[in-house]
């Protein structure tokens, strides 16, 4: 294998697992507050709906899962009392979905958390060190979308 073979290889391995560790910090933190990372997700996706709430086909299209899903997970948040539901004043039908006060409280503390612990995680790293570690992955990122990988045998 080539040295620029054998270096992507180490490039892809340590980015996946940097994500990782990234990943299990992230999931101590929603812990910490009775969640998972999907929770957490999805009450994101909540609040992305604003003050007049949120569709379950919205919350599911933001989570990349079933209408079905997304409801388990609204219902499960309900149960909590971290969102409430309401008819949606648009269609009778439908529901809207909304943080409560204490669900609100919740994501935000979570948000709080999250940075002090990606604050903790670069002490002591030269800010020259993650900027160039930025624009390498940036890099990397473009690279990937811009190259239709083929899969050669």
């Amino acid at each position: 294998m080539s040295d620029r073979s054998e270096l992507a290889l180490q490039l892809t391995d340590a980015v996946a697992s940097a994500y990782q560790a990234i990943e299990r910090a992230g999931n101590r933190a929603y812990k910490s507050f009775g969640l998972s990372q999907r929770a957490h997700a999805a009450m994101a996706a909540i609040d992305l709906g604003g003050p007049d709430g949120a569709r379950p086909s919205d919350v599911a299209s933001e989570l990349g899962v079933s209408r079905a899903a997304a409801t388990t997970f609204i219902q499960r948040l309900e149960a909590k009392g971290l969102v409430e539901t309401s008819t949606d004043p648009d269609d009778d039908r439908g529901i809207r979905v909304t943080l409560t006060r204490h669900g609100l409280e919740v994501l935000l503390r979570v948000g709080q958390l999250e940075r002090r612990l990606a604050a903790r995680t670069i002490e002591g790293m030269p800010a020259s060190a993650m900027a160039r570690a930025i624009q390498v992955l940036q890099e990397l990122r473009q690279r990937l979308e811009q190259k239709s990988l083929e899969v050669v045998r």
